[in-house]
C-alpha cells in the first residue's frame, strides 16, 4: 500500500510530507466540522470533502494521462518544482460545480449563485498553488472558510 503513495520524485520526503499532510489535514478538518455542526451548518460539511475526493483525487491521473498544459509548484521545505497540469486542475473545478449543484438545497438562492461562482474558482486556485502533496489541508481550509462566508450572506 505504501507504494501507492511513494512517488519516486518525492523521495526522500515521502513519509514526511504524508505525515504532515495528514496531521495538518485533521487539525483543519476536525475543528471545521465541529464549528459547522455547532452552527447548524452540518449540511455543508461534505462539500469540501467531496471536492477533494473526486476533484483532487482525479487531478493527478487526469493530468498524467491528458495533461498538455503544464505549470509548476513547490513542495514544503524544498526548492524542487513539481509539475501540475491545467487539465488536472480542471477536475477540481468540475467536481466543485457538480458538488455545489448536488448540495443546492443547503443554500438560499443567493448563496447558491455565489457558491456556484466562487467555490469552483477558489478550490481550483488553491489546488493549483498549494504546496506539492499538501492539497488536502489547504483545500479543506479554503473550502470551509469560503462556505462559512457564503452562509453569512442573506
Amino acid at each position: 500500500m505504501f507504494l501507492s503513495f511513494d512517488r519516486p520524485e518525492d523521495r526522500p520526503n515521502t513519509l514526511w510530507w504524508l505525515f504532515t499532510q495528514v496531521l495538518v489535514g485533521y487539525i483543519v478538518l476536525v475543528p471545521s466540522v465541529m464549528f459547522f455542526v455547532l452552527n447548524g451548518l452540518e449540511g455543508l460539511i461534505w462539500i469540501p470533502l467531496l471536492i477533494i475526493m473526486f476533484g483532487d483525487g482525479l487531478a493527478e491521473p487526469v493530468g498524467i494521462r491528458f495533461g498538455k498544459h503544464k505549470y509548476e509548484t513547490y513542495a514544503l521545505f524544498s526548492k524542487k518544482k513539481y509539475v501540475r497540469t491545467l487539465e488536472g486542475s480542471a477536475c477540481v473545478f468540475l467536481a466543485s460545480i457538480i458538488v455545489i449543484v448536488v448540495f443546492h438545497y443547503s443554500f438560499t438562492q443567493l448563496q447558491f449563485i455565489i457558491a456556484m461562482i466562487s467555490i469552483p474558482f477558489i478550490m481550483t486556485f488553491v489546488e493549483a498553488f498549494s504546496p506539492h502533496t499538501w492539497d488536502t489541508p489547504t483545500l479543506n481550509l479554503a473550502g470551509y472558510c469560503a462556505l462559512y462566508g457564503i452562509t453569512r450572506i442573506g
